[in-house]
């Protein structure tokens, strides 16, 4: 298995690799039930992490990883377009939601420096057989080169274990409104690379 770097939505699919892995996602589905709703959020949102450099996709188009890198700075696209564009797909409430829950992330990402995974995935059928693993491991090496934290939240219970087997521990639990899906905000210090 290979990783291509991927520096805008156009290539290698990423926007609908993320769409199908994030599809029946917890808070995904709190922000707004409706299907349309998830491919529209990851192409309004991506491109701001894509131009960084740091999003990589399997050669095969089986999973993706978006990463943010420690001295980066992550102008957020909420153009009056893109928050249009939210409203007609999904309604005031999600973009109310999204607001809401970007503002409580926003309050606890930490302000050490670090390596930030906005998101990770394996389409569904490649669950499971190392595309994420791979996908982690190829940023993880460069943080623990580095000597650079990561972190990133996590939405998934199911996913704790994969996240913690790369390093990663649970810091804070966070619920965006009374009956949302928990959130796991997840840090991993660097390992020493052994020679």
């Amino acid at each position: 298995m290979k990783l291509i770097k991927v520096e805008n939505t156009s290539e290698g699919n990423v926007v609908d690799i993320f769409s199908a892995a994030f599809a029946d996602d917890p808070v995904m589905h709190w922000l707004c039930p409706q299907p349309e709703f998830v491919p529209a959020f990851f192409s309004t949102i991506l491109p701001a992490f894509l131009s960084h450099g740091l999003s990589y996709v399997e050669r095969d188009g089986r999973g993706a990883a978006s990463w943010l890198g420690p001295r980066a700075v992550l102008k957020w696209p909420f153009s009056l377009t893109n928050i249009v564009k939210i409203v007609r797909i999904s309604g005031f409430r999600t973009l109310y939601r999204l607001l809401r829950s970007g503002a409580q992330t926003e309050k606890y990402h930490p302000s050490q420096p670090h390596y930030y995974l906005f998101a990770i995935a394996a389409i569904p059928s490649s669950q499971g057989q190392g595309v994420g693993s791979l996908l982690m491991s190829h940023m993880l090496r460069r943080c623990d080169s580095e000597l650079m934290p990561a972190y990133l939240e996590n939405s998934r219970q199911a996913n704790l274990a994969f996240y913690q087997g790369h390093g990663f521990e649970v810091i804070k639990e966070l619920h965006f409104a009374k009956g949302a899906p928990p959130v796991w905000l997840m840090w991993r210090e660097p390992r020493p690379v052994v020679s």
